[in-house]
């Protein structure tokens, strides 16, 4: 029995070394005249500018965009897309299912262990502070100790940027915690001066403006959050390809003309810039 169990485990063990050369040889094969398939996962639910559907129901968005500038960049890939929850997307990319997946992922010391990360991000998310139209008082993290934030929820990236504040300032900033915030209630709370401030991200500010108009405005950028594209960690050579196309695409100043199409500013500046120019990501 011992020794049958023993040349079960061997044999599995072959059966995986083998399956990992080959990977790893088609990948080192991969050219432009038998280009190797790259099933990418994106997410089912829209998310403006990064990824959306247009009136015929095609996705489109910065995220397409850029992923359409890479395919051009490395002929020896096809990239061929499915559809499925952010979660759910995740687990496939770990377990193998998809190569790789793109929904405006950030970077969290929990997702470093699991996945490869792309090193050179290819846009940048503006976490922004929503403040009453007549504050003029709010414009950066350090402005908010002592005043009233609206909820958030404590699994979220915008709770974790706070809470990496908090580690190195003083005094703190006073987070309350909800499951479930909404960000159109969120958002009315201030306009009605009973909440101070309103930590979101600015695609998803633009959006509930665009709909509700809600009596605020846009108090301060407070950083610029890099997006990455998540590997599953068999793909190597696919995360160093995408990488070294990406710096080719920003020197080229191509990422750059796809944030002035999608944001009307270059969210490559640094913050201070950024701020300057914050007047054009006010909704009118």
């Amino acid at each position: 029995m011992k020794r049958s169990i023993t040349l079960c485990l061997s044999f599995i063990v072959i059966i995986s070394l083998l399956t990992g050369c080959s990977r790893h040889n088609e990948e080192s094969k991969a050219t432009k005249a038998h280009p190797r398939e790259i099933k990418v996962a994106l997410s089912a639910e829209v998310n403006p500018p990064y990824l959306y559907t247009d009136k015929n129901n095609r996705f489109v968005g910065l995220d397409m965009d850029y992923l359409k500038l890479l395919q051009q960049k490395l002929p020896q890939y096809k990239f061929k897309y499915e559809l499925g929850e952010e979660e759910s997307n995740l687990v496939g990319i770990g377990a193998g299912k998809f190569d790789m997946g793109i929904n405006w992922f950030f970077k969290t010391p929990e997702r470093e262990k699991k996945f490869l990360y792309q090193d050179e991000p290819y846009s940048y998310a503006l976490p922004m502070l929503a403040v009453n139209k007549n504050n003029n008082d709010i414009r950066a993290l350090k402005d908010l100790p002592g005043k009233k934030l609206t909820p958030m929820a404590p699994s979220g990236g915008l709770f974790s940027i706070l809470s990496e504040y908090n580690k190195t300032h003083h005094p703190q900033v006073q987070i309350d915690k909800i499951q479930e915030p909404s960000n159109g209630d969120n958002l009315k709370m201030v306009g009605q001066n009973r909440r101070d401030a309103m930590l979101i991200n600015w695609n998803t500010y633009k959006a509930i403006q665009e709909q509700i108009h809600t009596n605020t405005k846009i108090g301060g950028i407070v950083k610029r959050e890099p997006l990455h594209i998540v590997y599953n960690k068999s793909n190597q050579q696919l995360h160093d390809d995408i990488d070294q196309a990406t710096k080719e695409l920003k020197k080229e100043g191509k990422l750059q003309q796809l944030s002035q199409k999608y944001f009307d500013l270059n969210v490559f500046k640094d913050v201070n810039s950024l701020n300057k120019d914050k007047s054009r990501l006010e909704v009118r």
